[in-house]
């Protein structure tokens, strides 16, 4: 007998039986079936006390528009910045004599008026300009790289030992 010959109610039945078992396995349980209850949800956690409030920082005053003076210091102080020298000359001088100013922007509007002029070569009204911030405060000083400046280091020197003698 040939292979071919074979009945084939074998392979048949076979298929037959894997597809029923197929079928069988992709049916969805019944409603009535009793699964698991779903977990009670937790109760509630009980609500804490309110915190006592955080102090905080004392609110921020407001804004405080600048003054004409400062304004203008800041002006003639961004020309300086642009490398308009002349114009922060023609700025700052008037402002250094009429007493506009606090002492704290008197010393940084001399300091930069000395600044513009060693720049544009006016190396006696440099060291003038030196001499009035030592007057005006004798521990009037510059950051070490500004007086480490090869033209208005030197006259910053000499303006310091001509007012304070040191």
């Amino acid at each position: 007998m040939k292979l071919s010959d074979k009945p084939r109610s074998h392979g048949y039945s076979a298929a037959i039986l894997w597809l029923a078992l197929l079928a069988g396995c992709a049916t969805t349980p019944p409603e009535t079936t009793n699964y698991p209850a779903p977990a009670p949800a937790p109760a509630p956690a009980p609500t804490p006390a309110p915190a006592a409030p955080v102090p905080t920082a004392a609110p921020e005053a407001p804004a405080v528009e600048p003054s004409a003076s400062e304004r203008a210091l800041s002006a003639a102080i961004a020309s300086y910045d642009r490398g308009e020298f002349s114009s922060a000359i023609r700025q700052l001088n008037p402002m250094t004599t009429d007493g506009s100013l606090d002492p704290a922007q008197l010393l940084r509007a001399l300091k930069v008026l000395a600044f513009s002029q060693c720049s544009v070569g006016a190396i006696t009204a440099c060291r003038h300009s030196f001499e009035r911030a030592f007057r005006a405060d004798p521990g009037f000083d510059l950051a070490p790289a500004e007086r480490g400046h090869p033209v208005w280091g030197p006259q910053f020197d000499r303006a310091r030992r001509a007012v304070l003698g040191r």
